[in-house]
């Protein structure tokens, strides 16, 4: 079986990388060696800039539909009937606060819920291909690719399969990171926690308005017990308390012993629950050593871990399929060079790392705004900006804007209908001017027609495409003749504050740089698809 790449694991590291290479029009197949999607919550917490991905997919309405409504703190008591000792935001911005910055908000769905979402996203493009129940048992790297061996775990009927490219999402355990030797750094193990997931009439105890996240201090153990709410209708909770295995196992818990655990954390004795299953989770932080080994990328938990804290995990998984998934796209089509690939690591790591930090509360001075919309890349797909300080993380709220980090986000109007500047992203590399910067835009179609090279050129605040706000110029830091190249994952490639002498020459040198090229490595490709290939 011949595939351009192959991806392991159907996580939403796994899930989401087939989304964006299937918009992108390359195929894909994903196997999974479980039966199904995550039969446990997981993850709840999406983050803004995950939603933005969701929306620009066509993903946002089904999360939407079947999100929690919750507010984003955590609740201090002793225990859940007992009155709330404290209040703590748990890093995500309130709906007013995201609204601000973003065209979207943040939301709250349990993982378990939300993967079978994006299992029916991805199977509606015609390029993508979902394998359940299904094992890689083998891989080698060749001088063009990767050979892989798979086999359904019900029939034990195997197939070879070679790939251009693999996507290693199988989790933080990663056989496939193993395999190839790469280790990680951090701490394995931090502690365990006993989580069991159950049913039970919640709002009577809490109220009727939820939060995130309820700390529990007043159980006995050394660190709280959290619990927190996974289902719209605020009746299904998991409970994760400090455990210890060996001083005693889990196996020696009955089924009465799990509904006294449950009752002590609601500081209910007579609360009728009903245990729905548990598991002993074990808690690490850790990054692994390497993204990348030849063909083969890490994404997800299998390259970097994070503890639960801030419900950061899920998001760093997603935001990393999404950088890598557009560049093997544009390698894979003729349009980059494949030392576009080298840029995934660079760009990537350092949110790993930081979120790694964040979730251990050993990160200081960063918001959760900014560790989520706030991520500034450095790397050789950026192109610097000469007498001006790129930090690692800005404020979106407050900082200017630089090169490197997420396009703002400005509301715009064309024939009557309201978009946002994140909505002319998606599909590839985009030179977005002012109503004076006609030069830069027949630039584009000079490089585009002599170089073959797929860019597209957007003209905001005249009359096709308004400026609702007037902000647009000052969000992104230009006059009216200046330009702004940003890649398909929204981040900020280049700027020109002004007119250039020779805009040709300048975006034919820009995009040389960002895609790798150099000056006689320009080929025709498909990295700029405008229509949308999901099937109706």
């Amino acid at each position: 079986m011949q595939i351009p790449v192959l991806i392991v694991g159907a996580g939403p590291a796994g899930l989401c990388s087939s989304i964006v290479l299937s918009r992108f029009g390359v195929s894909s197949l994903l196997v999974e060696r479980h039966p199904s999607t995550s039969i446990h919550p997981k993850a709840t917490g999406i983050s803004t800039r995950t939603m933005e991905l969701f929306r620009s997919w066509g993903v946002e309405p089904a999360v939407r539909d079947a999100a929690m409504t919750v507010d984003f703190f955590s609740s201090v008591r002793a225990n859940l009937s007992a009155p709330e000792l404290e209040r703590r935001p748990l890093g995500y911005p309130t709906a007013d606060e995201a609204l601000a910055i973003s065209p979207t908000t943040p939301a709250v769905l349990a993982q378990d819920a939300l993967e079978p979402i994006l299992v029916e996203h991805a199977r509606g493009y015609a390029g993508a291909e979902l394998r359940f129940n299904t094992e890689l048992c083998d891989l080698h790297q060749t001088e063009d690719g990767v050979r892989a061996t798979i086999v359904d775990r019900a029939t034990g009927e195997r197939t070879d399969v070679h790939a251009r490219y693999v996507i290693a999402a199988d989790g933080a355990n990663s056989p496939i990171r193993r395999r190839l030797g790469i280790a990680t750094r951090g701490v394995e193990r931090i502690g365990e926690y006993f989580s069991i997931l159950f049913q039970a009439d919640m709002k009577a105890l809490v109220g009727p308005d939820l939060c995130g996240l309820y700390m529990l201090q007043g159980l006995g153990a050394p660190a709280p017990s959290v619990a927190l709410p996974t289902s719209r209708d605020g009746r299904r909770w998991v409970l994760a308390t400090p455990w210890r295995a060996e001083v005693q196992s889990p196996n020696a818990l009955g089924p009465a012993d799990l509904v006294e655990l449950v009752r002590r954390a609601a500081g209910r004795p007579d609360l009728e629950v009903t245990v729905l299953g548990h598991q002993l989770i074990g808690i690490g932080a850790e990054v692994a050593e390497r993204f990348r080994e030849g063909n083969v990328f890490l994404v997800g938990d299998a390259a970097h871990r994070t503890a639960p804290t801030g419900g950061t995990g899920m998001n760093t998984a997603i935001h990393s399929a999404h950088n890598l998934a557009w560049k093997l796209a544009a390698v894979l089509s003729g349009s980059a060079d494949p030392s576009l690939l080298d840029t995934y690591e660079p760009e990537r790591r350092p949110s790993g790392e930081r979120n790694l930090l964040r979730s251990r509360g050993q990160l200081q001075g960063v918001s959760g705004v900014a560790a989520d919309l706030g991520v500034v890349y450095a790397s050789d797909a950026i192109v610097e900006e000469q007498g001006i300080e790129r930090p690692a993380v800005i404020e979106p709220t407050t900082t200017p804007v630089c090169v490197g980090a997420r396009a703002p986000h400005v509301w715009l109007e064309a024939d009557g209908q309201r978009l946002s500047t994140l909505d002319l992203f998606d599909h590839g590399l985009t030179l977005l001017t002012g109503v004076d910067g006609i030069a830069w835009r027949q630039a584009v179609r000079t490089v585009g027609r002599s170089l073959g090279a797929p860019l597209g050129v957007v003209t905001i605040g005249g009359a096709e495409l308004a400026d609702l706000s007037g902000s647009w110029r000052t969000s992104y830091g230009i006059d009216t003749d200046g330009a702004v190249l940003v890649r398909p994952d929204g981040h900020i490639a280049w700027r020109s504050a002004g007119a250039a002498a020779d805009p040709a020459a300048t975006i034919e040198e820009v995009v040389s740089r960002v895609l790798g090229l150099g000056d006689d490595d320009y080929r025709s490709g498909t990295f700029y698809v405008g229509a949308d290939r999901r099937c109706a």
